[in-house]
């Protein structure tokens, strides 16, 4: 995983059904949601500390919606 600006995240989150909502999260942050038949899961991301969104809040997006490799979801594939 590396870095991304948050509008390319926002991008390719919204590729695989995940939604942002910026109004949501408190103050800088900007949650990000998917429904699953089992119940909507949520990510909350910080959008304005740094111009991209860390590696680690990456990694744990990927991890949270189910979009790593172990899940099926290649880096080639997440990034393209």
């Amino acid at each position: 995983d590396r870095p991304l600006p948050f509008r390319e995240l926002r991008s390719i989150l919204a590729r695989y059904g995940v939604q942002c909502d910026v109004g949501r999260g408190k103050g800088s942050h900007a949650l990000f949601h998917l429904e699953r038949p089992e119940g909507t899961v949520s990510f909350v991301v910080p959008t304005i500390v740094r111009k991209e969104v860390l590696q680690v809040y990456v990694r744990n997006c990927r991890k949270v919606f189910r979009l790593t490799e172990a899940d099926g979801v290649f880096d080639r594939d997440f990034y393209a």
